[in-house]
């Protein structure tokens, strides 16, 4: 390594010179895949320092146009909850003209599944929130897309929920499209089916089903689940429709435990938003 050194410090252009004769004997000398190996190789490492530039100013162009469409995104979304607001003074207006009573959102507690108890006809998770948490018995779960169950044991630090896919739970839903309204039960896997449908009622492939909130029992609004078949029963009045979860109840992870309801009129969660920085301000 010394005599290298010294060779480079030197006689830096005779040694470079001397290295390009040998490597050029070294190139003539093997056979042809060899030489356009070698020669793929000392251009790689030759124009690696010229690739690495050029990469950093394509990503620097990926990232000014994906921020640019960040921005129009969220100037679009700046509007739109805007007009929204509008919409809830609006319909606030309306209500209170109509003597209705206060309508109100939900509250959510996160959870993560830590247990599953399945077998053929019990199906139910624990989740890591419990007393301490506030939650109670009788509190509808939801996952991203839509509701999964509803708490039936509370623990200090966890709670068992029941999941849709029991034979002893029912759920009212309301059509999305057409507000009629019919019983869910289950049937397999993550297929339901909803009953009491008859054969003039407006239900139809692609329909979104939501809770209905009758009875009480769980909260109005939550989607639940699609329509994916509508069929006319042979002998009966009414009409069988299949419907398939909108979430997956075997893969469930992390849920949300609706924990309590907010008055429409309340801002405390505007003025959370509020608080956010506004990107495309």
């Amino acid at each position: 390594m010394q005599i290298i050194s010294f060779l480079f410090e030197k006689h830096l252009d005779k040694t470079v010179l001397a290295i390009a004769i040998i490597l050029s004997i070294l190139m003539l000398s093997a056979d042809e895949d060899s030489q356009i190996n070698s020669a793929r190789g000392i251009s790689s490492f030759l124009f690696y320092p010229v690739n690495r530039v050029s990469a950093y100013f394509t990503d620097m162009e990926q990232l000014k146009e994906e921020n640019l469409r960040l921005r129009e995104l969220a100037a679009t979304l700046h509007h739109e909850r805007e007009r929204l607001t509008q919409f809830r003074e609006e319909r606030n207006r309306l209500r209170q003209l109509l003597g209705f009573r206060k309508d109100s959102f939900f509250d959510f507690i996160p959870c993560e599944v830590t247990t599953r108890s399945s077998n053929r006809f019990h199906h139910s998770v624990t989740v890591d929130r419990g007393k301490g948490s506030g939650i109670k018995v009788g509190m509808a779960v939801v996952g991203y897309r839509g509701l999964v169950g509803r708490v039936v044991q509370v623990f200090g630090s966890s709670s068992r929920v029941l999941l849709l896919n029991n034979k002893s739970i029912s759920v009212s839903c309301l059509d999305k499209r057409s507000r009629v309204v019919g019983m869910l039960n289950w049937e397999r896997g993550n297929l339901f089916r909803l009953d009491f449908i008859g054969r003039e009622e407006d239900v139809l492939q692609g329909d979104t089903l939501i809770t209905s909130g009758f009875g009480k029992i769980l909260p109005k609004g939550f989607p639940v689940g699609t329509v994916f078949q509508v069929a006319e029963e042979k002998t009966e009045l009414s009409r069988r429709v299949s419907v398939v979860s909108m979430t997956d109840l075997n893969t469930l992870e992390e849920l949300f435990i609706v924990v309590g309801g907010r008055d429409w009129d309340s801002e405390d969660i505007f003025n959370r938003l509020d608080t956010v920085k506004d990107p495309a301000m």
